[in-house]
This record gives structure tokens, sequence and C-alpha cells, in this order.
């Protein structure tokens, strides 16, 4: 799974990466510990272009009665995607990107874990990974909710995790986010591993409150209870 992640790069970084025709819903400002709930960058098709928005990471269906008071869906598992009553709206009208520095995993050794920090090799750039968007429409507005994929893990994060996050290579995001694209689904695979590094990092992480870069830097490992 996917359950907290950093974004921290600039604007103009930010539409670097994302080929972005018009930054919306972002804020220059350094986050190292995205958790469930909080509001997210996602990045959508709108007539040609490719916009930002906020919205916020836990998926609410369009058919919803009303968004769940508690926990939503963060990750949505690739295998059957398509044919999930939660997903497959999202999945056909809703195909975006989420931008990421690096994402957090724990690797579990019986009742310890161990955070990791992945991020691309070398530290450089950012990640995308391939998002569901829906937007609930109630009495009180409009509601924008997202969730992020995951698939089997590649080499590296396998040794951390038996899921990881679908990362879009540059080669497969405009074909995630064509909304005709029928074969999207083919896409749902694990990034190449050598695009990538991991690192262990402190348990600070593990509290949604913490938020700093010292949450990213490098530590010995030790297991944690």
């Amino acid at each position: 799974m996917c359950g907290r992640f950093s974004l921290y790069a600039t604007a103009q970084e930010l539409a670097d990466g994302t080929l972005c025709d018009r930054l919306a819903g972002f804020r220059e400002e350094r986050r190292y510990n995205i958790a469930p709930g909080q509001w997210v960058i996602v990045v959508r098709p709108e007539k040609g272009e490719r916009i930002s928005e906020a919205a916020q990471w836990g998926l609410v269906p369009t058919w919803a009665k009303a968004p769940a008071p508690g926990p939503r869906p963060i990750n949505a598992r690739a295998e059957g995607l398509e044919t999930k009553p939660t997903f497959r709206g999202a999945f056909r009208h809703g195909r975006c990107l989420i931008p990421a520095s690096g994402f957090y995993e724990w690797k579990t050794a019986g009742r310890a874990k161990q955070p990791f920090f992945i991020r691309p090799r070398g530290g450089e750039g950012i990640l995308l990974f391939a998002g569901l968007l829906s937007t609930w429409s109630g009495p009180e507005g409009e509601l924008a909710t997202c969730a992020i994929i995951t698939t089997t893990p590649n080499d590296l994060m396998a040794e951390i995790h038996d899921r990881m996050p679908v990362i879009l290579g540059p080669g497969d995001q405009a074909a995630w986010l064509d909304p005709v694209n029928r074969q999207a689904a083919a896409l749902l695979r694990p990034c190449p591993a050598d695009g990538l590094e991991a690192y262990p990092v402190g348990p600070a992480v593990g509290n949604p409150k913490n938020d700093r870069p010292e949450l990213i830097r490098p530590t010995a490992p030790q297991l944690l209870d």
C-alpha cells in the first residue's frame, strides 16, 4: 500500500515534472508527511490540457449518499480495478496523476517495523502515481477526493513490502490520462526498480503531526516494536 508520501517541489518543478499547463490548488510549501484525509495535488486532463487541483486523499464514489465519516479508501488495487463498484466510475472518468517527491513504506519483521523512504534515484525530480479522482456532489457543494493505485512490487520494493504505488513513466502518463483509452489498465504495473532508491528513516514519520525535513534523513536501520 501507500499510506504516506511527500511533496516538496517548487511550482516550477511541479509544472515541469507533470507537464501541467495550469497549476491550481497548489501552495508552494514543502510537505514531508502527507497523510490520509489531507489535501493533495492531482493532475487531470481538461480540453487537451493538463491542469492541477486539490483533492482530499481518501476516495468518495460519486454514487455515495454522503461522504463516509470514517476512513475512506486511500489506495485502489490495480487488479480488477475497472470492475470494482467503488472505483470503476473513477477509473473510466477520473484517471489522474498524483505527484510526489517520494513515499514511505514500512518493512515488517515479526512485530517490528522499519520505515523506509523511497524516492527517484539520486533524489532529483518527482514521481507521478497513477491515481483516481472522484468529485462527489451534495447539498453542501462538491468534494474532490482521490486514491493512489497500487500494484505488485518491483525488485527493490519486494525487499520492503508486498505492494507499491503505480509510478508512471513519461511514456505512459499521457495514455493514462487519455479518457478514450480503453487499454489503460495495462499501464498498471510495477515501474523499473533502477529508477528508485530506498533507505531507512526514523520513526517520527509514523505521527502525521510531524512534518519537517528531518523525516526524510537517512538513519541506521532500527526495527521498531
